[in-house]
């Protein structure tokens, strides 16, 4: 019984400990290759939003998404992966493109979880761990749910 109870604790301070900072990936494959698609997820930086120097043309607005961007500029692509400050009713549910003249397009996927930028899927590291935790506590103490 005690052994359950630790487990329960375990999950439980791994969902707190994830929900106190917005954490992303930042990177950008003009730079670093391993920033474009494919993404290896465990080979490059994140970075913790809350930490970043305020925007001088934004002051007082704080990061509250990640993002990612994929730009094709005269057939070049680069992708951009970092923190977001502008929220969209389409955050976390799907990705928008924009294009120009000149062969120039945008294509842009915000989400609002921990390292949710690895790719264009919306569903996020959080939220599979939310349901691993989830099904872990059901089977320890099936009479809560």
């Amino acid at each position: 019984m005690m052994s359950k109870t630790y487990l329960a604790l375990i999950a439980f301070a791994i969902g707190i400990s994830a929900s106190n900072a917005l954490l992303c990936h930042s990177c950008n494959s003009e730079f670093d290759p391993r920033c474009g698609d494919p993404f290896d997820s465990f080979s490059i930086g994140q970075v913790n939003c809350s930490y970043l120097n305020p925007l001088e043309h934004m002051p007082g607005v704080e990061p509250v998404l990640c993002r990612k961007t994929t730009q094709k500029v005269y057939g070049k692509i680069r992708v951009v992966r970092g923190c977001g400050y502008i929220t969209d009713p389409r955050d976390d549910k799907e990705c928008v493109k924009r294009s120009g003249t000149h062969d120039v397009f945008a294509w842009y996927c915000a989400c609002t979880t921990d390292l949710c930028n690895t790719a264009s899927s919306l569903i996020t590291f959080n939220k599979v761990i939310s349901v691993i935790m989830l099904l872990i506590l059901s089977i320890l103490y099936p009479k809560l749910l």
